[in-house]
């Protein structure tokens, strides 16, 4: 899988997520920051009401850098680590 389009998938559902957590295009610090965004971004959309719309924003704000290739962090949750 390309870096770009495993960027992209990432955010698209779980299973979008887990096939890029179990491909090899995760060795990528780009890929890795792109997971670890957002894994982040569906566990605050649990949190009801504020949660969702909050965890709604970051996902997209994290899906236009990945299709845009860019990889600097998100605000606030950019630096949140869980998948090292």
């Amino acid at each position: 899988m390309e870096i770009k389009t495993a960027k992209i998938v990432s955010y698209i559902t779980w299973i979008g997520w887990l096939i890029v957590l179990l491909n090899d295009a995760k060795e990528d610090a780009g890929v890795k920051q792109h997971l670890n965004q957002a894994l982040i971004c569906f566990l605050i959309a649990l949190i009801p009401v504020v949660g969702s719309i909050v965890g709604l924003v970051f996902w997209i704000m994290g899906l236009i850098k990945a299709i845009n290739d860019d990889d600097t962090p998100l605000p606030v949750i950019g630096n949140w680590t869980i998948i090292k």
